[in-house]
């Protein structure tokens, strides 16, 4: 088998959005990877802000979030289990150099022979509806 990353639209709003990844790992790592794509939405927003991210991650696996652009820039990264909510000061912003708009993902950690697996739950704004 290989590694397997999917991506779940659960809500597709006028203004809000809400997306679930899920990741069975393998292999190897996962080297950044596009999980979050505006064109993949209705209105097509120009971006996101992440207000909540609920996750469940694999022990010794670490989860990063990256805003896609010139250089990707890290949104943070997650390791074990829980919820983090953002929206109480203006959500986590895009502050990457040519941005895309894209969120992306990437794992450090991998345990070969052990196979890793991992959920997160974004909850987002769209921008630029």
């Amino acid at each position: 088998m290989s590694n397997q990353i999917n991506t779940q639209i659960l809500v597709d709003g006028a203004s809000n959005a809400v997306v679930k990844i899920t990741g069975v790992l393998d292999t190897s790592d996962v080297s950044a990877t596009d999980v979050v794509d505006p064109a993949s939405f209705s209105p097509v927003p120009t971006g996101f802000r992440i207000d909540h991210i609920d996750y469940a991650i694999a022990d010794d696996l670490e989860v990063r979030l990256l805003w896609d652009g010139t250089s990707d820039v890290d949104i943070l990264p997650i390791s074990g289990r829980g919820r983090m909510s953002f929206w109480n000061f203006g959500g986590l912003q895009n502050n990457a150099t040519n941005k895309t708009g894209k969120i992306q993902l990437m794992t450090n950690g991998y345990s070969v022979g052990v196979t890793q697996t991992f959920s997160v739950v974004l909850e987002l704004v769209k921008l630029g509806v």
